[in-house]
């Protein structure tokens, strides 16, 4: 089982930064009938060099690595090894990742593995196994984390090891394919299962990694009574609507919570407009970040760039936000047109694509890929850049770290946000190397 990652001396990804145990394929080996020996491969701690005799691969993909995932692809089936892959992409394209592979499935994996299991070994492996129904949260078994890689960890950060409490998204956000892959449905496990998941991991600390965690307040609330005694230290990603609820904060606080990656998409209202889950907000994002720091939590403010209501100023308003508000670490990235999405449908149908199959070619991360509405090409690439250099510079750093009171940060917090910073500088500053192949495009619409 294998989960790829960019290899190439242009690979720069937050993984570098903050290196999280995956859940997907330990899930996969825990539901996978007696009598298999399985293997997991982790690319993002060491490349697949496992020269063994294997009779099958299961390749997890997601777009961004596609060209990675189909070249490990053909390499094992130049040698005779039947290949397997899964995940969001091969969901939303089976047909072209059945050109690198011998069979796809398509949606949560966890219901069709064990069928496919015994089929490859009888020799009657399907080339499509297409999940009827979501997967049941209740009864999961825990995954086979014995089985992950036991690389050193050379991140800026602790080694997170993963759990997951919930599934499926009730927002429709035009950019995002969770709700297609994982249903509309918000499904949570129940609790004494999680509780237990945690009890049985000897790492003491923790990510969640929930599309939307605590959606559910009082299932939230529960979890993290239960969670307090248990002594571990956390973090997750979530919306700004958190903060509403300051029973619910206190709770997060005491169970071990660290930090957050608050997804704020965009400071322009406009773009916020748009998006149905900051729309609803019954806060504003000032005082959000005000209760997170109350707290002592560590705010990771997530921004993206590239919307059709955006214009060239949203750079600067980005960085006076940051600063502003003492933003613990931010996330900057540039708006991604996935296959499955409806952003990606438009855009391809307004043609303002640049390359409509751009994950088939060897793009460094951080590319613009498709016409901007607002500002042009070329005003995009400078504008994102200068905001990169800026909100990243030591001296910003240095101010940001002082939005939390010192005395409401624990030592192991202090190391996490620092660690952030510098991974984060380091994998920004190396993407303002790359060249933006588009630049020079003319402004659409």
């Amino acid at each position: 089982m294998i989960a790829p990652h960019d290899q190439s001396e242009d690979s720069t990804s937050i993984g570098g930064t903050f290196k999280v145990q995956r859940l997907s394929l330990p899930l996969l080996a825990a539901v996978t009938p007696a009598g298999h020996r399985i293997t997991i491969v982790d690319e993002t701690f060491a490349p697949d060099e496992v020269d063994e005799d294997v009779d099958l691969v299961g390749i997890t993909v997601m777009t961004d690595l596609a060209q990675r995932a189909y070249h490990l692809g053909d390499r094992y089936r130049r040698r005779g090894v039947k290949v397997v892959m899964g995940g969001i992409h091969p969901t939303v394209l089976p047909e072209e990742s059945l050109e690198h592979a011998d069979s796809v499935v398509a949606g949560e994996a966890e219901e069709v593995w064990p069928r496919l299991v015994s089929d490859a070994a009888s020799g009657q492996m399907q080339k499509l196994y297409r999940a009827g129904k979501i997967t049941d949260l209740k009864h999961m078994p825990h995954p086979r984390r014995d089985l992950y890689p036991g690389a050193a960890n050379n991140g800026y950060t602790p080694f997170g090891s993963a759990i997951e409490t919930s599934r499926g998204c009730p927002y429709d956000c035009e950019f995002c394919s969770v709700g297609r892959i994982m249903g509309h449905q918000y499904r949570h496990r129940p609790i004494r299962d999680v509780i237990a998941e945690i009890e049985s991991i000897d790492s003491p600390h923790l990510f969640f990694v929930d599309d939307t965690l605590a959606l559910n307040r009082a299932v939230a609330k529960e979890l993290f009574t239960e969670m307090i005694p248990l002594r571990r230290l956390w973090v997750g990603q979530g919306g700004v609507s958190l903060a509403e609820d300051l029973e619910l904060l206190r709770l997060m606080r005491r169970s071990g919570c660290l930090g957050l990656l608050i997804g704020f998409e965009s400071v322009q209202k406009q773009t916020q407009y748009e998006m149905q889950k900051i729309r609803k907000l019954k806060i504003s994002f000032s005082e959000a970040v005000r209760r997170f720091h109350g707290e002592g939590i560590a705010v990771l403010g997530a921004f993206v760039f590239g919307s059709d209501h955006e214009n060239k100023d949203v750079f600067d308003q980005t960085y006076e936000f940051s600063m502003t508000h003492r933003l613990d670490a931010v996330q900057l990235g540039i708006l991604a047109p996935y296959p499955g999405t409806r952003l990606y449908e438009r855009l391809l149908k307004e043609g303002r694509l640049f390359e409509p199959k751009w994950w088939l070619s060897a793009y460094p991360p951080g590319i613009l890929l498709f016409q901007p509405r607002g500002m042009t090409p070329d005003e995009f690439a400078d504008g994102f850049a200068r905001l990169n250099r800026k909100v990243y510079s030591f001296g910003a750093i240095i101010r940001r770290f002082f939005g939390i009171s010192p005395w409401k940060r624990t030592a192991l917090g202090c190391h996490v946000i620092a660690g952030l910073n510098l991974g984060l500088r380091k994998s920004y500053f190396k993407r303002l190397s790359f060249s933006q192949p588009f630049a020079g495009a003319p402004l659409t619409g």
